[in-house]
């Protein structure tokens, strides 16, 4: 393995921890590994992600000055231009918008489309702007069912809107007070007021075996699901042929699993002693900086 394979290799088992640390809200470390990641090639989406992880920090200066730099490395860098935006809306907040609860990503499965599994929906009656500027895309919501209305909920218990009526006594019917079908809900895009919201069944009764959950127009704007795709996080980034419809699955090639897994369990015991030095090197220059 040569000098450039060995560093192509570390880069993405730290891009690989960096996309793992912020889902799973250890935004300290997420800023930390992503800055190791910078020590081996200046990357726009490198600084989106220091960015992010600043904003969740409520470090708005800081958030503000990694999306600058994804700018200079790319200046039609859409993610980073929408943020920096969000960052002044934020300013002038209660609380400068810093959420009080961890924020919790929804499971990917959910964004793998399946025809009558899957809907994508618009919310109406949302609260309030300030609803929308607190979330972002690939965010888990609850569903919470009423007699005749399905509400939104975020992670810290505020409503932030409602699904469309047809939908919502959908859902209501399948459900029947918890005793049915369960779905798993994830905000899927955020334009102004606008909201879209990726419902997916996730647990159907027997009863309900012959019964689809969204037939025809309830699956909503499923079908343009791929122009919204840009907006999720890393984690989320699919190309458009993982976007696939139930029918199109199939079994993985054997032969791709092997380089997939490679930072799990494929790689040689030489190869790896490898990368931890060279990454050993990554934390001894930080820490030279940090003395400096």
């Amino acid at each position: 393995m040569t000098k450039q394979d060995e560093r192509m290799r570390l880069r993405k088992r730290l891009l690989e921890r960096a996309v793992e640390l912020s889902t799973t809200n250890q935004w300290e470390d997420a800023i930390a590994t992503n800055r190791q990641l910078l020590q081996l090639g200046q990357d726009a989406e490198c600084f989106n992600r220091i960015g992010k992880a600043y904003l969740e920090l409520g470090r708005f200066e800081e958030s503000h000055a990694a999306y600058e730099d994804a700018l200079r490395l790319n200046p039609s860098n859409v993610i980073a231009r929408k943020n920096i935006t969000r960052l002044s809306d934020l300013a002038s907040l209660d609380g400068r918008g810093v959420r009080e609860e961890l924020r919790h990503y929804a499971d990917p499965q959910l964004f793998i489309i399946e025809t009558g599994k899957t809907a994508l929906t618009t919310l109406t009656n949302v609260a309030t702007r300030q609803s929308s500027l607190r979330l972002v895309s690939g965010e888990e919501v609850d569903l919470q069912y009423g007699d005749k209305t399905v509400s939104v909920v975020d992670g810290e218990g505020y409503v932030i809107g409602q699904l469309e009526p047809l939908l919502a006594q959908r859902l209501i019917e399948l459900h029947q007070d918890g005793k049915g079908n369960r779905y798993s809900a994830a905000i899927a895009n955020l334009d102004g007021n606008q909201i879209k919201v990726l419902i997916r069944e996730i647990f159907q009764t027997p009863e309900h075996r012959n019964t689809v959950s969204f037939p025809g127009k309830l699956g909503g704007d499923i079908a343009h699901f791929r122009t919204y795709i840009r907006d999720l996080p890393s984690r989320y980034e699919l190309d458009g042929d993982d976007l696939m419809e139930d029918e199109e699955l199939s079994d993985e090639d054997p032969s791709v699993e092997v380089e997939d897994d490679f930072f799990r369990s494929g790689a040689g015991e030489e190869e790896e002693v490898r990368l931890e030095e060279l990454e050993q090197d990554l934390n001894t220059n930080d820490e030279d900086e940090e003395e400096g």
